[in-house]
């Protein structure tokens, strides 16, 4: 999608209130559902470390939060906007690329169910990544949101990888997972900070042709 047709649909979708209900509730039950999903996980860990346990509840929650503040038509904070997306879109591909890793796991499973679980969790986390490009447009950070946004990503990188709180997966594909994670923190940020900084420019040099052509 060309980025004006971007901006075109990120208008229709945050512009319409019947839109934002349904999104916010889908993201809500997305959250309640993954905070089940994590719910061993997190009985058996501190509660100062749930913030970096539940990756894509909290992404969804974070999406969840940005609707409200389009429903009510309040300014948003830039970094939370950004936060949400580079959220949405980064554990969005880790869970479509952790569920394809183990898709073995999932088909051999003795529970007939979990094979339709796990397809049904692969588009699920692809339509994340969607939510998070379609923010994309109406995101207008500056240097230090995107800063902001960086050193929490890293931040839940290390916490997950270093100190023990990602997903409890087996261990076969732990180290390129990490190595992705770390990846996607790197380019998500530095693309969608590059993408909106650069739309400003471009607007810049286009008020300076029609100038010169006046």
């Amino acid at each position: 999608m060309k980025p004006g047709k971007l901006s075109e649909f990120s208008e229709k979708i945050f512009g319409d209130r019947r839109i934002l209900i349904f999104l916010l509730f889908a993201n809500l039950a997305g959250f309640f559902a993954g905070i089940y999903y994590y719910r061993s996980q997190l009985a058996e860990s501190s509660p100062a470390l749930w913030v970096v346990i539940v990756d894509s509840p909290l992404s969804v929650l974070l999406f969840a939060v940005v609707c409200v503040f389009f429903y009510f038509r309040k300014r948003i904070p830039e970094a939370l906007k950004f936060l949400a997306s580079a959220y949405a879109i980064k554990y969005g591909l880790w869970t479509m690329l952790t569920i394809w890793l183990y898709w073995g796991n999932y088909a051999s499973s003795p529970d007939p169910f979990d094979p339709a679980i796990g397809i049904i969790n692969f588009f699920l986390h692809f339509g994340m990544i969607i939510e998070g490009i379609v923010l994309v447009p109406k995101i207008r950070p500056k240097i230090s949101d995107a800063l902001f946004v960086l050193l929490l990503c890293l931040a839940n990188d290390y916490f997950d990888y270093f100190l023990g709180t990602v997903t409890r997966i087996p261990s076969d594909y732990l180290n390129l997972l990490m190595l992705e994670s770390i990846a996607s923190s790197l380019l998500i940020t530095f693309s969608i900070a590059f993408v909106r900084f650069q739309r400003p420019r471009r607007r810049a040099r286009s008020r300076k042709a029609a100038g010169a052509l006046d």
